[in-house]
């Protein structure tokens, strides 16, 4: 039966604690009952989402946060119900957790939760465990040897070497960048130089069908990220598995010339419909971080600016 209702609000959160995460079964009873779950709740009236979250912690867990960090938004059609899950995390708080409503609530290491079952609502922040808030892209024009661009950022980053045909230069900048803990992604035509740690970047100008062929052949590549501009953007590439999306661009920039700017106004209503984490790509700097966070993306993308 098709769902006609009106979509429900509900803020959860990946809340961490010495490098695990909590987790809390639904009951069976419940919609989705049974399978695990991000704890979180429903909105009240005129509650905002971080209140929403606040409140159904302390009710549910017994733990109050002391800071939530946006991640992002998924919205979800069960078929029955239309949800809208405002995603955070939580990196301290006060208090024991437990399943004060009788629920299961337990710590898993990042790495089991694959083998959890979730509410399929639920997957695509299984998906976006462990991405860095900034995009660093390589470019030719910036005239540095891509190993020791890759080796100048003491933050984790994800590093796009954008522009470079494989080859030993390549592989170079991978081994330096994994070294140093960042992650990578490679475009289609890099992927003879792919290895474990590397994601894929998926181009307008990449066919579906060649670059799911390609995905096939790899031991699960991640993050598997893409750029869009508009909704058109958007629908063309649904077919693509991708963890996260690059939006631009959000100012003027060199890169992008002659292309308007999306302003933050049209970056947000992009960035409330993906479903998963969205970058600000197009002059941005790590200073506009709370900016993006403001406007409900995730994280910064950028060249020169970061």
């Amino acid at each position: 039966m098709p769902n006609t209702g009106p979509e429900i609000q509900v803020a959860c959160a990946l809340i961490w604690r010495d490098g695990q995460i909590l987790l809390s079964k639904r009951h069976q009873s419940a919609h989705q009952g049974g399978l695990w779950e991000f704890p979180g709740g429903k909105f009240e009236a005129g509650e905002d989402p971080k209140d929403c979250l606040n409140r159904e912690l302390t009710e549910e867990l017994g733990i109050t946060p002391r800071e939530s960090y946006f991640m992002f938004q998924i919205p979800w059609d069960y078929g029955d119900k239309s949800i809208r899950l405002w995603v955070y995390e939580v990196f301290e708080f006060d208090g024991e957790p437990q399943g004060l409503e009788g629920q299961d609530v337990n710590w898993f290491s990042s790495d089991a939760l694959a083998s959890l079952q979730f509410p399929k609502a639920n997957d695509a922040i299984v998906r976006a465990i462990g991405l860095p808030r900034i995009i660093r892209i390589y470019d030719p024009s910036l005239l540095l040897e891509p190993a020791i661009w890759a080796t100048q950022t003491e933050y984790q980053c994800l590093l796009y070497f954008r522009g470079l045909t494989p080859g030993v230069e390549l592989e170079m900048a991978i081994d330096a960048a994994l070294t140093r803990g960042h992650q990578v992604i490679l475009t289609l035509d890099q992927l003879p130089c792919f290895r474990a740690g590397c994601g894929v970047h998926l181009r307008k100008t990449d066919r579906v069908s060649d670059g799911l062929s390609h995905l096939e052949k790899l031991n699960d590549p991640w993050p598997i990220t893409a750029g869009i501009r508009d909704e058109q953007d958007l629908a063309k590439q649904q077919a693509w598995p991708f963890d996260a999306l690059l939006i631009s661009p959000v100012r003027e920039t060199p890169s992008h010339d002659g292309m308007p700017a999306l302003g933050w106004d049209r970056f947000s209503e992009l960035a409330s419909q993906v479903g998963v984490p969205a970058y600000a790509l197009g002059g941005m700097t790590h200073d506009d971080l709370p900016m993006v966070t403001e406007h409900g993306g995730f994280g910064v993308a950028g060249i020169r600016g970061l």
